[in-house]
């Protein structure tokens, strides 16, 4: 018996107001642009977050004004003027006027309804790879930490026997063979001290979580590094004032911060150089953490960034990974230490390449209210 039959007439559909499609395009969170010859007519907000500048100041600029020369994105929008249909590039490095490069799929089409007006799509894709990599860098940290336990065994009481042998012989040896004694405690010293350091990936780590204010962190890596190792560099300050406090253990991101210095300056030119360290908020910005897979989100971001010569690209793949250096004395150990710190903390290191220099970000999440302890 079908609805006619029986006398029941089926509910209407019910009435929906059409979506604005300006609405969608508004709350994408990939940038979204629309340009009018090179001139840009419309940037969503994740337009703006990429470009670091308001709507206000972005529509009617042309945008080789916010590419760097030679940029792919400009010789790709190129090809679309010239006539070729729509372009979708993969992993393409963004490079921006103000120096940062980062890494994106760039989907572009003309608007047929429009007489030379383009669309234009991105979605960063840096992130993402780095995200893919994290359960192999906690791999290596729990690797390297099997094997500090076993060089303290098995390398560094022998060490010891070498080292005391030597210094028995220094006194019947002539003043020429001396030197190659102390040559050797020098560098069986120098091993045990490698041991040593590698005792930090030991797991599980301890961390006195507390609410940190992260810039009276940086203040005191600043300091440290202004009196010492970077004294000759100038050092930049980027604060955003209203951020709030971090969860974390106060020493442990000294540590972390004074190695990504250190790093940075080491990195930069002796003469002209610079570091800057800025910090931000930023909005749903969510990683999975533990085997539950529940996902924090991670609004504050620190970035250190100096301007050396930058990381070779054989190595970014590599850079968090023990004994992976480019340093002719480096042991290859402290990206690997300041990424497992970080990830102890809930949190994430990423490096970005700039022009120039390299720009290490750290992301961490908020504290949250503990009864009783108040902010270090």
């Amino acid at each position: 018996m079908t609805a006619m039959q029986s006398g029941f007439s089926p509910p209407a559909p019910a009435h929906r107001p059409a979506v604005d499609p300006l609405v969608v395009l508004e709350n994408l969170p990939s940038p979204v642009l629309v340009l009018a010859g090179r001139v840009l007519v419309f940037a969503n907000p994740a337009a703006e977050q990429l470009f670091s500048l308001g709507r206000s100041v972005l529509l009617g600029r042309s945008l080789d004004d916010l590419l760097a020369p030679h940029s792919t994105l400009a010789a790709l929008i190129g090809q679309l003027e010239e006539g070729a249909g729509s372009i979708s590039e993969y992993g393409i490095e963004l490079a921006l006027q103000r120096g940062v490069v980062v890494a994106v799929d760039a989907h572009i089409t003309p608007v047929p309804e429009a007489q030379d007006h383009i669309l234009l799509v991105l979605h960063p894709c840096s992130m993402a790879q780095r995200l893919d990599r994290i359960p192999a860098g906690r791999s290596n940290g729990r690797s390297i930490a099997g094997l500090a336990e076993t060089l303290a065994h098995e390398v560094k009481n022998p060490l010891s026997g070498i080292r005391g042998a030597a210094q028995l012989l220094a006194p019947s040896l002539g003043e020429e063979d001396r030197s190659l004694v102390q040559l050797i405690c020098d560098e069986t010293d120098r091993i045990c001290a490698l041991v040593d350091r590698m005792d930090a990936f030991s797991e599980p780590g301890r961390i006195d979580r507390r609410p940190v204010n992260i810039h009276l962190v940086l203040e005191h890596v600043r300091r440290l590094a202004q009196n010492g190792f970077a004294r000759h560099l100038r050092i930049v300050e980027h604060y955003d004032p209203s951020l709030p406090d971090v969860e974390g253990d106060r020493d442990q991101l000294i540590q972390v911060f004074l190695n990504l210095v250190k790093n940075a300056a080491e990195a930069a030119p002796a003469e002209g150089g610079q570091i800057t360290l800025s910090t931000l908020y930023q909005h749903g910005f969510r990683m999975s953490v533990g085997a539950a897979g529940e996902r924090h989100e991670l609004p504050i971001t620190v970035e250190v960034r100096d301007t050396g010569p930058g990381v070779a690209p054989d190595m970014i793949d590599h850079l968090f990974q023990p004994f992976v250096t480019s340093k002719a004395k480096g042991s290859g150990l402290g990206l690997s230490l300041v990424a497992k710190i970080v990830g102890e903390h809930g949190g994430l290191v990423s490096y970005t390449r700039a022009q120039p220099g390299s720009i290490f970000k750290v992301r961490l999440p908020t504290a949250r209210t503990i009864q009783g302890v108040g902010p270090t």
